[in-house]
Parts: structure tokens; sequence; C-alpha cells
């Protein structure tokens, strides 16, 4: 299963990226549904296994908060170095002749990728086949925005086309990369609770910082709707699945 949703991952990241090239102005309902989708595995599955964790063996809750609040910290300074989500605009008008700033925002995407591929082998070796389903959903909502950010970032720099579409193969690839990572290495029991509330703090980032404000560039109703049918597939899964 871990492998299936690896590879979905990679044909999810593509269509991002190809999509990119095409149709940019017509994906802000799917990033909608991506934020919500991304927030309401966090809330509603990740959130509850690691507390359910914390009161079954003792553990303190402090230090499950200080590993996601430290996830939070780390994606928002990788996206500082890198410079991406900055603001299209912005990007426009300073970034246009530096094609390494490029790289280095598709390197960064890449590296978050590869985390995906962890999060969703750790999801399922936790022995919850819910929580597994929850976090590969809300993983293979926003690798397409992952895929269109890679090729965006990469064009926006002054990147061409085939060194875009060189750096989206990689991005598509990394999941799979981290998946069979996680599957071999097979990280002990106990630690699957901090890896998680890890992976909720970088969650939190990635749907409040940047999948909702490229949402949010268009003025649409329809945007608001698309997130909170993002919050209800994952508060369904969580409930029924």
């Amino acid at each position: 299963m871990v492998l299936l949703v690896a590879a979905l991952a990679f044909v999810v990241t593509t269509g991002g990226g190809l999509m990119a090239v095409r149709l940019r102005d017509r994906l802000h309902l799917l990033l909608g549904f991506s934020a919500g989708a991304v927030l309401g595995v966090v809330l509603f599955e990740i959130l509850p296994e690691v507390a359910a964790s914390v009161q079954a063996d003792g553990r303190r809750l402090a230090d499950f908060t200080a590993i996601s609040a430290g996830a939070f910290l780390v994606f928002f300074g990788l996206e500082r170095i890198t410079g991406l989500h900055g603001g299209r605009e912005h990007e426009h008008r300073h970034g246009a002749h530096q094609p390494e700033l490029g790289v280095l925002g598709a390197a960064g995407l890449s590296v978050h990728s590869f985390i995906d591929g962890v999060a969703v082998a750790v999801a399922f070796r936790s022995g919850s086949d819910q929580l597994g389903i929850a976090v590969a959903t809300a993983v293979l909502a926003h690798d397409f925005s992952d895929g269109l950010n890679t090729v965006t970032a990469m064009l926006a720099h002054g990147n061409p086309l085939r060194r875009a579409l060189r750096w989206l193969a990689i991005d598509a690839s990394t999941p799979m990369a981290g998946a069979l990572i996680a599957i071999v290495l097979r990280p002990p029991l106990s630690t699957l609770p901090y890896l998680l509330a890890a992976f909720a703090g970088s969650f939190l980032y990635i749907g409040a910082s940047d999948l909702l404000p490229e949402a949010r560039e268009h003025d649409s109703p329809w945007v608001a709707v698309a997130t909170l049918v993002g919050f209800t597939v994952l508060y369904l899964i969580s409930r029924f699945a």
C-alpha cells in the first residue's frame, strides 16, 4: 500500500508540474481543497494519534508539542532560505535572472516531498490503517501543489523549461525514495509518535503558510468551499474509515 501511494504521488506531482505550464490560473480550487485536507489530517488524525500515545505511555505532551513547533520552524526557515512562496509578483520583479534561486527552491521542495514519502510509510506502520489512509490523502492532495510550485519556481527565476521538467521528475521521484528508505530502516515503534509529531508541525506549516495563501490569491468564494470540502473529507475518513 505504501509503495502504491508513493507511485500515485509521482503521478500527481508530475501532473501538478505540467498544469503549471498550461493552467496556472485555474488551480485555486484545488489548492483550497489541498489546504483543507492537509490541515484536516493534522487535526483529525495525527494529533489525536499522538495524544493517544501520550495517554497510553505516560509521556510528556510538552515534548511532542516542542517537536511539532520545531518542525514548523524548520519549514519556515527552509522557505526563507529558498525564497519560495514569497509572492509571485516579487519573484518576477527580482528573481527572473537568478536561475540558481529557482534550483534552490526546487531542491527544497524535493526534500519536502522526500519527507512526505517517509510520513506515509510511518503512518501505515503505526498499525492504524485509518491514519495511513488519512496521511496518504493529505500527501497526495498537496503533492499536486509541490509539482506546480517546482515548475513555477524554476520558470519564474529564468530557468529553461527543460531544466524545470528535470527538477519536476526529481521532485516526483523523492516520495518513493522516502517511502523505500523508511520501509528498509523500519524505525522502532517507540519513535513513531515523535515522528508523527514532527509531521504534524510540517503539515501545519504547509497548509497554513503555503497552500491557503496561494489559494487566496483568487478572490473567489469557491476557494472557501473547496477548503471546507478538504476538511470534511478528512473528517469523514477519521470518523468512518
